[in-house]
C-alpha cells in the first residue's frame, strides 16, 4: 500500500471514530450527572494536556519518529473508549484522568498527522489527497453524528452510548492494524545528540500570534454550543443534526477555498464579518432555535481562519525544516501557541460561571456575543499581505 494511500485510511478510521464518538462525550458526560463546570473543567484539563505533550514534543523532536507517535496516540484513544464503556456512569467520578489520557491521545496523533502529511504526500499527490480527505470527511460528518445521535436516542438508558463508543473503538482499532503495518520512511531516522538551532522564519512570531486568537476563539465554540444545544433540547438527534449542519458548511467553505484560493485575501475580513453576526443572536435567551442558528454561523466563518493559518504554517514548515525532527519541533510549537488560547479560553467560561451562578446557561449567551473579539484579532494579527506574496 502507498504511504499516501494508507495515511488517508487512517485519517478517516480517525475521523470516523470522532463523528461516532467525540461530538457526543458533553452530553454523555452530562447525562450520567456530571454538571456543568465539571464538562467545561474536563476539556479545559484536556487542552492543558495538550499544551505540556506538545511543548513535551518539541523537545524530543530529533528522538522519536512521527509514526510512533501517531501509534501512540491511536492506541491511547482506543484505551480511553474502552475506559468509558467499562466505568459507564462511574466515569463522572474518573473525568479528570479520563481528560489527561484524551488529551495525550490527540496531541500524539494530531502532530503525527501533520507531519507525517508532509513525508508521506508526494507534492503530485498533496492535491488527490488533500480533496479526497477533506470530500469525505464531508460525507462523514453529514451522515454519521445523526445516525450516532439516532442510535443513542433510540436505545434506553446510556446503553446507546456505549454502543457509539463501542463503534468508534472498532474504527480506531482499523487505524491501528494499518499504522503498524506501515514502514518507517528513510526520513523518519532520528538520531541522538545536538542539532543547529531552528532557522529563523519570517513572519513566524507573529503567525503564531494569530494562532493564540485562533485558540482562544476555538476554546468556547469548541464544544459548548453542542452542550448548550443538547442541555436544552435534550435530543441526541438534534445534536447530531447540528453537528452533520456544521460540517456541510464547513465542507462547503473549504472547498470553495480550495476552488479559488484568491478569495483568501478577501475571505478572513468576510469571516470576522460574519462572526458579529452572534452579537445579534444573543440579544434574546438561548434556545435550541438560537443555539443552532450560531452553530451554523460558527461552521461558516471557521474555514478562512482555519485555511489562511494553517497553508501558511505548512508553506513555512516544509521550506525551512531540514528534516523530520524539525518538522515536529516547529509544528508542535504552533500547536503549543493554539492550546493555551484554548485552555485561557475555558479558564475564563469558569470564572464567568463562577461569579454568576445562578442561570448559567443565559449567562454563557454573554460570552458567545463578547467572543467576536478574537475572530477581530486573529483578522487583525494575521500577516496576510506579507504571506500573500508567498505561494500557499
Amino acid at each position: 500500500m502507498k504511504p499516501v494511500t494508507r495515511l488517508f485510511l487512517i485519517a478517516t478510521g480517525w475521523t470516523l471514530a470522532s463523528y461516532m464518538a467525540s461530538n457526543f462525550v458533553g452530553a454523555w458526560f452530562w447525562d450520567i450527572g456530571t454538571g456543568l463546570r465539571a464538562i467545561i473543567l474536563f476539556y479545559a484539563l484536556l487542552f492543558a494536556v495538550m499544551i505540556v505533550a506538545f511543548a513535551g514534543a518539541t523537545r524530543i523532536s530529533h528522538r522519536v519518529s512521527a509514526r510512533r507517535l501517531m501509534t501512540w496516540g491511536i492506541w491511547l484513544n482506543v484505551l480511553y473508549l474502552a475506559l468509558l464503556l467499562v466505568l459507564k456512569t462511574h466515569a463522572r467520578t474518573y473525568y479528570i484522568p479520563l481528560a489527561l489520557l484524551e488529551g495525550l491521545s490527540a496531541s500524539f496523533y494530531w502532530l503525527a498527522l501533520f507531519v507525517l502529511a508532509a513525508s508521506w504526500v508526494p507534492s503530485e499527490q498533496s492535491r488527490w489527497y488533500n480533496a479526497w480527505t477533506g470530500t469525505l470527511e464531508a460525507i462523514l460528518g453529514l451522515v454519521v453524528p445523526p445516525l450516532s445521535g439516532w442510535i443513542i436516542a433510540s436505545v434506553p438508558g446510556i446503553t446507546g452510548y456505549r454502543i457509539v463508543f463501542a463503534m468508534a473503538l472498532l474504527s480506531l482499532m482499523g487505524a491501528v492494524i494499518l499504522i503498524i503495518g506501515s514502514r518507517p520512511s528513510i526520513s523518519a531516522h532520528l538520531a541522538s545528540g545536538n542539532h543547529p538551532p531552528l532557522p529563523k522564519i519570517p513572519y513566524w512570531q507573529r503567525l503564531l500570534w494569530s494562532f493564540g486568537a485562533l485558540g482562544l476563539r476555538d476554546g468556547l465554540y469548541f464544544f459548548l454550543p453542542n452542550l448548550v444545544l443538547y442541555i436544552l433540547t435534550r435530543s441526541t438527534l438534534w445534536l447530531g443534526l447540528f453537528i452533520a449542519g456544521q460540517s456541510v458548511l464547513e465542507g462547503g467553505v473549504f472547498w470553495a477555498l480550495a476552488r479559488w484560493p484568491q478569495s483568501r485575501s478577501w475571505s478572513l475580513p468576510l469571516a470576522t464579518a460574519l462572526s458579529a453576526l452572534v452579537l445579534f443572536i444573543v440579544q434574546h435567551p438561548l434556545s435550541g432555535t438560537s443555539v443552532f442558528v450560531l452553530g451554523m454561523v460558527i461552521g461558516l466563518s471557521y474555514p478562512p481562519y482555519k485555511v489562511a493559518l494553517e497553508a501558511s504554517a505548512l508553506t513555512m514548515i516544509n521550506e525551512y525544516s531540514r528534516d523530520e525532527g524539525e518538522r515536529i519541533q516547529l509544528t508542535g510549537i504552533k500547536e503549543v501557541w493554539i492550546n493555551v488560547g484554548r485552555f485561557i479560553a475555558l479558564l475564563l467560561v469558569l470564572a464567568v460561571l463562577w461569579i454568576w451562578p445562578l442561570d448559567p446557561l443565559q449567562d454563557i449567551r454573554w460570552v458567545f456575543g463578547i467572543w467576536i473579539i478574537w475572530p477581530i484579532m486573529i483578522w487583525r494579527l494575521y500577516p496576510n499581505k506579507q504571506l500573500l506574496r508567498v505561494k500557499i
